[in-house]
Order: C-alpha cells, then sequence, then structure tokens
C-alpha cells in the first residue's frame, strides 16, 4: 500500500490552562478550579488528532515480532518555536507522539508562542489568547517549494492554519496548488484570505465564529440551515470545493457540489473541556478522507459524522493533545471514567 504524507503547517504552542466557574470581573481575583500546562497549538493538535486517527493505540493492540508496525499515513509538522524552555520541549513531545519535526525550527532569539486557555468548569466552554511568537518570524519566502511544505519532503496533503501569518500561509497554499497537492484551511485565529486562494482550497473547516466573520454574513445565520446554506454557498462560489462548518453541542454543517447537510454532535459524553475539539475535528476528517481516498471514493457527511464522533471523545477530558484518542477507541466513550484525568 502507497505511503500518504500529510504535513501540516500551525502553531507549536505551550498551552496554559485554567478551570474557573466564571470569569473574573475587572480589577477582581478568583480562585481557580484547576491549572494544567500541555503542549498544544491548533496545528500540533491537528498533526497528533491526524497521525492517531490513521492507526491503532499500540497498547490496546499488541505486535507480534513479525508483524509490521509501520503506518501508510505519515504525519509531518511544519512551523516554529523559539529558543527558550519550551521551544524545545514541545518538539521533542511531538516526536514522542509519532509526529515527524524535521519542519519545525527553532529560531534564536524568538520566544515559543503561548495560549492562555480560560475554561468555564460548568460547560467546557473556552476563552483563547494566543500569542504567536516564533512562528510571526516564518517568511512567505521560506514556502516556494512542495519540499519546504512538508519539511523536507513534498507532502500528499497539506493542513494549514492561520497560526501562522495569513501572507506566509497564502504563500504555502499557492506552492501546493502549483504542485496538485490538496490544502485543508482552518482559518483560526480568523482572517481574512485574499480572493484568488479560495479555488486552491480543497476543503474549508470553520467553526461559527469564523464562518460568519469570513463570510460577512450575519450571526443568526449560523443558527438555521438556511443560513448555513448561505454561508457555505459564498465559499463554494469562491471555488472551495468542500466546505464544513462547526457548530459545537448542534454538530456540524457541510456543503459540496455533490451533497450538503446537516451531521448531529455526538450526544453520549460528559464535557470537561472544548478547546481541543476543532482541531480534533479536523484530523478525523482528514483521516476519513484519506481512507476514503485509497478507495476511490469521496462522502463528506462520512467525514464530517467521524469528526463530530472523534471531537466528543476529546471533549472529555482536559487539554488539547494529550486526551486525543486513537483509531481504536473512537467509539468508547470515556465519561464513566475518572472526570478531570489526564492520559
Amino acid at each position: 500500500m502507497p505511503t500518504f504524507t500529510v504535513s501540516v503547517l500551525g502553531g507549536v504552542v505551550q498551552d496554559l490552562t485554567t478551570i474557573v466557574d466564571r470569569l473574573p470581573d475587572n480589577g477582581e481575583t478568583i480562585v481557580a478550579n484547576d491549572f494544567t500546562m500541555q503542549g498544544g497549538g491548533k496545528g500540533s493538535s491537528s498533526a497528533v488528532a491526524t497521525y492517531r486517527l490513521t492507526r491503532p493505540n499500540p497498547k490496546n493492540r499488541p505486535k507480534s515480532r513479525n508483524e509490521a508496525v509501520d503506518n501508510d499515513v505519515r504525519v509531518r509538522m511544519v512551523g516554529a518555536v523559539g529558543e527558550d524552555r519550551f521551544g524545545p520541549a514541545l518538539k521533542e513531545n511531538l516526536a514522542k507522539h509519532g509526529i515527524n519535526v524535521d519542519g519545525v525550527r527553532v529560531l534564536k532569539g524568538q520566544r515559543t508562542a503561548v495560549s492562555n486557555i480560560i475554561v468555564k468548569a460548568d460547560t467546557g466552554a473556552n476563552q483563547i489568547m494566543q500569542y504567536p511568537g516564533a512562528a510571526d518570524a516564518l517568511k512567505p519566502t521560506d514556502f516556494t517549494t512542495l519540499e519546504s511544505l512538508g519539511g523536507g519532503v513534498a507532502p500528499d496533503m497539506v493542513i494549514a492554519l492561520l497560526e501562522i501569518k495569513r501572507d506566509v500561509i497564502e504563500q504555502a497554499i499557492e506552492t501546493a496548488n502549483r504542485g496538485r497537492v490538496e490544502v485543508l484551511v482552518k482559518p483560526s485565529p480568523a482572517s481574512y484570505l485574499v480572493p484568488k486562494i479560495y479555488p486552491m482550497i480543497a476543503h474549508l473547516v470553520m467553526n461559527e465564529t469564523e464562518a460568519v466573520l469570513l463570510s460577512l454574513c450575519e450571526p443568526e445565520d449560523v443558527q438555521s440551515e438556511k443560513g448555513l446554506a448561505k454561508i457555505a454557498e459564498y465559499f463554494l462560489r469562491l471555488g472551495v470545493k468542500n466546505v464544513v462548518v462547526t457548530l459545537g453541542e448542534k454538530g456540524a454543517y457541510y456543503d459540496n457540489e455533490s451533497k450538503s447537510g446537516f451531521v448531529e454532535a455526538e450526544k453520549n459524553c460528559t464535557v470537561i473541556d472544548t478547546s481541543g475539539a476543532g482541531d480534533s475535528f479536523v484530523g478525523g476528517y482528514v483521516a476519513d478522507y484519506m481512507a476514503q481516498k485509497q478507495k476511490g471514493q469521496w462522502d463528506i457527511e462520512i467525514a464530517v459524522q467521524y469528526g463530530c464522533k472523534v471531537s466528543a471523545r476529546v471533549i472529555e477530558y482536559l487539554g488539547r493533545l494529550e486526551p486525543i484518542v486513537w483509531a481504536d477507541e473512537v467509539d468508547i466513550p470515556r465519561a464513566s471514567k475518572e472526570i478531570g484525568k489526564t492520559q
């Protein structure tokens, strides 16, 4: 079976997550319920999700000496960290999770990206403030060849997140397009892309806030299927091939030239932290897309269903990267386990 390489252009970030009952008022100090410091970033989380969701957990599937331990999907992270206490450790952590980090540069004189994440204890809803750090030092000229998109290897698919500056990501998309490499874009943090870029995007995956901002539609449009169809049609007219709008606890809306519709979110889960839901959705969606592609087929609804199911497993734990499930764990709810425990 041929080997497929997926590269992820995005953030390698130190997450600082605080759990609170409520947000403090101006000038007020409150006592938090919990705190964790973990590797994160939307790019890193998407990379680990793609890796894990294309193979079973080795701990759940002991291998004999003669059984191949390799897999036909490789995942490579491309980005930058600073030469500080966080950067090299984050790079090493990604490597331990199976991700090739040849494309993650350690930049002297730069600081590693940091996310301050506040999670509401009762709902798992999150607010994220991200300092881009070393990622802002990357330039469009760094991504003019296919090999530069994969950290030295030409990828078969690129996942691009706007944790790296917009003009850099746009150049990366143009380079991928010239090489006929498919690109999935997760426009987070939300930023406008120049119109000529949209026809080069095979998959556009956004949450409600990003969809409203980038489509210039009204906030109430994400409250109805008719409004979501309007948003999706906006991007399809611009040339995007597949459009997905994730809707949190409601599920996700999808649209392409073949079909459109709504997938409900998984109900059998206990919400602890939603900060990694979108990244894991992307990983699940890509994993299913590649599995279908190898069979010569494509049904966007099935990929969205899988993405929703994956997200439901991740939000049952605190953190973005560590709680991501493997392919053989997606159908196993973890709500019955000890709440708040991380893997």
